[in-house]
């Protein structure tokens, strides 16, 4: 076996390496093709230990001959080996830097549960604040319903007052029977009116609780 039959195919070998080195470089870090670009270098080496030594049973002159083209071949070597050095360093680099940022940030599903407890809290928080909004604004209505229910009492017994003045007027002046009746059918007509009113405001007052508080 002789330098000249081996070295073509070491010769192939390295050709291949590159293109497969250039390959690796030029998109994404691919660790099968790193692997096997690794295996290559070492087979491309061991190729040029073998090869030299076949250069020592060659004559004088081919061997210096031999000798030159095989340490252009390691030196080509050589290259690959620091190529190959590089890409590994800088992927362990960011390997390093991706396993610390999630130590710090947490893994992407750690991340995102996060965002989903924010938007959580988020929502309950706008959620109390309408509910809050509501409340006090049930409580304006029921202080408004009380003021009116207030007034509507006010006013009742300010015509029962006014009722029986009106009688000791008419008893005074003797008016006459069916002119008391009548007087007493008008207030029995306003009484009806103030709790038809007030009927009204509660039955008001009841839906407006129930949209504001019920429907929140």
């Amino acid at each position: 076996m002789s330098v000249s039959s081996q070295f073509p195919d070491a010769k192939r070998l390295s050709i291949s390496l590159q293109r497969e080195l250039d390959n690796l470089e030029s998109g994404l870090f691919d660790q099968k093709l790193y692997e096997k670009c690794s295996s290559d270098a070492r087979e491309l080496g061991n190729k040029i230990q073998y090869l030299m030594i076949l250069a020592q049973s060659e004559g004088p002159g081919r061997r210096e001959m031999w000798v030159g083209r095989i340490d252009g071949l390691s030196g080509i070597h050589m290259g690959i080996e620091k190529s190959l050095n590089r890409m590994e360093s800088k992927y362990q680099q960011r390997t390093r830097s991706k396993r610390l940022r999630e130590q710090l940030m947490g893994s992407p599903e750690d991340q995102e549960l996060r965002q989903k407890r924010y938007n959580a809290y988020q929502t309950y928080q706008q959620n109390k604040e309408s509910l809050h909004n509501s409340n006090r604004e049930a409580d304006r209505i029921l202080e408004t319903g009380r003021a009116t229910l207030e007034n509507l009492r006010n006013q009742g017994n300010i015509l029962k007052s006014a009722h029986r003045k009106m009688l000791d007027v008419a008893n005074t002046l003797g008016l006459s029977g069916s002119l008391i009746k009548m007087i007493e059918r008008r207030e029995n007509v306003d009484r009806f009116l103030v709790y038809a009113g007030m009927g009204v405001s509660l039955t008001v007052l009841f839906l407006l609780y129930y949209y504001f508080v019920r429907g929140s």
